[in-house]
């Protein structure tokens, strides 16, 4: 039983550092209107990449273990 939560929490971990990373890549793609919207952006994006960098984290201290 462990085993399959294991895996259902290494995928989910996988599928939402995949998600942050697709969603991140499209708004990457907009171009700010001011000044306001671009210093936003940049923290959303700090706050996107420190998320996936977490989650990949775990996923390898996972595979560490196993």
């Amino acid at each position: 039983m462990s085993e399959t939560v294991s895996g259902e929490n290494r995928f989910e971990r996988l599928e939402e550092a995949k998600n942050i990373a697709l969603g991140w890549r499209i708004v990457g793609q907009m171009s700010p209107q001011t000044l306001e919207e671009a210093i936003q952006m940049l923290r959303d994006s700090s706050n996107f990449a420190a998320k996936v960098c977490d989650l990949l984290s775990e996923e390898l201290a996972a595979n560490t273990r196993r």
